[in-house]
């Protein structure tokens, strides 16, 4: 099951090895190097799923998160915090679906996206 992804990180670094991986699994994947550029970028096209990383400059992975949980439109967005910190509570209550550690869960994500896409 392929679908849309938006990957976030202010790391070009990690947004290329995010994207490699997960075109490699037939996903169909844009970039954003920032919350703002997240936010214009879905309000362009709705991804199926986002994977957001918590610390960027600027608007930062939970307020992207909450203000997308709070726009009705966008219900079925799901999303995956994938971030180096380790504050889980505060990323599930600002509504992510999923959190992964970067240092230990990437090999993981394409399985990870692809569970949280059929939920």
């Amino acid at each position: 099951m392929a679908g849309r992804i938006l990957v976030v990180d202010d790391s070009k670094l990690v947004t290329d090895i995010v994207k490699m991986r997960l075109e490699m699994y037939g996903f169909a994947v844009r970039l954003a190097h920032s919350g703002e550029q997240a936010l214009e970028a879905i309000a362009d096209e709705v991804p199926d799923l986002m994977v957001l990383d918590l610390q960027m400059p600027g608007i930062d992975g939970y307020e992207v998160c909450r203000r997308l949980r709070d726009d009705p439109q966008l219900d079925d967005l799901r999303i995956i915090m994938l971030t180096s910190s380790d504050d889980k509570r505060a990323a599930f209550e600002a509504g992510v679906d999923d959190y992964l550690n970067k240092d230990v869960d990437l090999l993981n994500l394409p399985n990870r996206v692809k569970l949280v896409l059929e939920m």
